[in-house]
C-alpha cells in the first residue's frame, strides 16, 4: 500500500489586528494501518491577514525551513521502523 501524507492546521495565533503571527501544523503519514506524523510552528508571513490566509501560504511557511521530501523520507522511515521493528537480544 502507498503512503499518503496529509497537512493540517490545527491553530493559528494572530495580533489584535488579525494578522497571523503563527501558524501551528501537522503532518501525517499513513501506510494502511500504521501512521507517523511530525508537527510544529513557524512565524507567519509579514502582515499576511488571517482572512487571506490559505492552505498554501501555511505549507510554504513550514517548507521554508526544511523540505517536503524531507520531511516525507523521515515519516516513510518511521512507518517502515513500525512494520518492521528492530530486535535486539
Amino acid at each position: 500500500m502507498a503512503i499518503t501524507y496529509e497537512w493540517s492546521f490545527p491553530n493559528f495565533e494572530v495580533d489584535s489586528e488579525n494578522k497571523v503571527k503563527t501558524i501551528h501544523w501537522r503532518y501525517t503519514a499513513v501506510d494502511g494501518e500504521y501512521s507517523a506524523s511530525m508537527y510544529g510552528s513557524c512565524a507567519g508571513s509579514e502582515g499576511m491577514d488571517f482572512d487571506a490566509m490559505t492552505k498554501d501560504h501555511a505549507i510554504m511557511c513550514v517548507t521554508e525551513n526544511q523540505s517536503e521530501a524531507d520531511m516525507q523520507s523521515n515519516l516513510a522511515s518511521q512507518i517502515e521502523a513500525q512494520k518492521n521493528p528492530a530486535t535486539v537480544s
